[in-house]
């Protein structure tokens, strides 16, 4: 019996198994406290990871990864499979994500693209050009032991003795650590432009296939403001206006980041649509590309609007953005790369 199975015994963990290939793992709901939650007494704080969600099932040698909703992930990770096999467990079934690393050490999705799409020989060239690390922030099983019914600080310290040896011999299997400070880890994750904080309840268990109160994401959104350069019509209803092209200064010259549609009501595309019009010209004012749409209008740009967003992708657009409102109070020359708290690919 490992170090870790006899700790899972000694803490009252009941024989049992679950298959990782089928299990369905533990979602989060939406923070709906205005992130107080993350100064509440009785809740553990996580970094939430910008990658992929992999329940993992080892069998002696064998490891299957598991993507969330079942489809299996093995030939896309091989390095993954391969460093969990060499783990002292012979079984134990594990909850994490997989996630590319920029430059920086930011978790990055778009990095992580290629991998998803690779499998087999593909997957292994992929894997030299973009390394993929599992952090492990759950286990359900070790040995002949289902732990999920353990409470979470139970379930992370026989995760440490796990995952302890793992770290020291690869860089390819790490734990995610647990804060007691929500709102030191948030600031943290506003200053770098992570994606949020997941707060744990504790001495909740895992329920598996199941979304629960005890976990909860906050995600790290940012307001910015930026101007209009263009718009394309959308569909049904909204056929005068689907989505606004966004735009910041930087250098001392307009570059496009990215379209803006979720948030726009019938209202504001009626008065928008009329402004839009008015300032219609024949070519872009801003330097850079967006996605080709049918019908783009490229207009002066004068129009400054509020937009909540999660964030900057790698090539400059903006991810999840949310109109909020025109500022009629703020000049274009307002708008910044800084103010945006992004970068804007080159």
């Amino acid at each position: 019996m490992s170090p870790a199975e006899r700790l899972a015994l000694e803490l009252g963990a009941r024989r049992g198994d679950l298959d990782g290939r089928k299990v369905a793992p533990m979602q989060c709901e939406r923070d709906a406290t205005g992130e107080t939650i993350l100064a509440q007494p009785g809740w553990l704080y996580e970094l939430k990871l910008d990658g992929v969600r992999i329940v993992s099932d080892k069998r002696g040698a064998r490891v299957a990864l598991g993507y969330r909703r079942g489809r299996d992930a093995t030939g896309s990770y091989p390095e993954i499979a391969e460093a969990l096999a060499t783990l002292d467990e012979e079984r134990v079934v594990l909850d994490g994500e997989v996630v590319a690393f920029d430059e920086n050490g930011r978790p990055d999705f778009q990095r992580l693209g290629t991998r998803i799409q690779s499998f087999g020989a593909g997957a292994r060239r992929a894997a030299a050009r973009v390394p993929v690390v599992y952090v492990v922030f759950d286990v359900l099983v070790i040995g002949e032991h289902d732990v999920t019914g353990l409470p979470i600080e139970a379930r992370k310290a026989i995760l440490e003795r796990i995952v302890e040896a793992a770290t020291k011999t690869n860089g390819h299997v790490r734990l995610q650590p647990s804060l007691p400070d929500g709102r030191q880890l948030m600031t943290i994750v506003r200053e770098h432009g992570l994606e949020g904080v997941v707060a744990k309840r504790a001495r909740s268990i895992y329920r598996p296939d199941n979304r629960s109160s005890d976990w909860v994401k906050v995600k790290c959104e940012l307001d910015a403001d930026f101007v209009v350069v263009g718009w394309t019509p959308g569909e049904g209803t909204r056929d005068i206006l689907g989505a606004l092209d966004l735009a910041v200064f930087h250098e001392g010259r307009l570059v496009v980041c990215g379209r803006v549609g979720s948030g726009l009501d019938a209202a504001t595309i009626e008065a928008l649509a009329e402004r839009l019009a008015a300032l219609e010209q024949p070519k872009a004012s801003a330097h850079g590309k967006l996605k080709t749409k049918q019908g783009r209008r490229h207009v002066r740009p004068e129009i400054v609007v509020s937009v909540r967003h999660v964030g900057f992708s790698v090539d400059g657009l903006l991810r999840f953005p949310v109109f909020r409102g025109v500022r009629d109070d703020l000049r274009p020359e307002d708008c910044t790369l800084e103010g945006a708290t992004g970068t804007i690919a080159r």
